[in-house]
């Protein structure tokens, strides 16, 4: 079995959507859960890593939840009216940029193979 340059920039390509994909997806449900995901997200970050496991983790987490989470947090001190609304607004402007991201590589790909 060989191992072509077209099928790993299309493993890249998955990996790209999946990550975009689960940032919007969680960021979705902390718009509907609000408290319980962001303490799920507490739960599961180790503050302060000091092993290497934690680390691990924590860059995982981050790099797959962290946006939502981070959004969030920064508009928490509005009230809960405006916090849905300008949550939404940055929910649809990340949907959008995924999207741009995603067309971006897939055309750099595409001019490269």
């Amino acid at each position: 079995m060989y191992v072509y340059v077209d099928y790993i920039t299309d493993i890249i390509k998955l990996f790209i959507i999946v990550v975009l994909s689960t940032q919007f997806a969680y960021g979705c449900t902390i718009l509907l859960l609000e408290r319980t995901m962001l303490d799920y997200y507490d739960l599961a970050v180790y503050r302060p890593a000091t092993t290497i496991f934690q680390k691990i983790t924590n860059a995982f987490q981050k790099g797959m939840f962290g946006s939502g989470y981070y959004i969030y947090t920064k508009i928490g001190k509005y009230n809960w009216f405006v916090r849905k609304i300008l949550f939404i607004l940055a929910l649809f402007v990340q949907g959008v940029l995924s999207i741009i991201v995603y067309t971006f590589l897939s055309m750099i790909k595409e001019l490269i193979v």
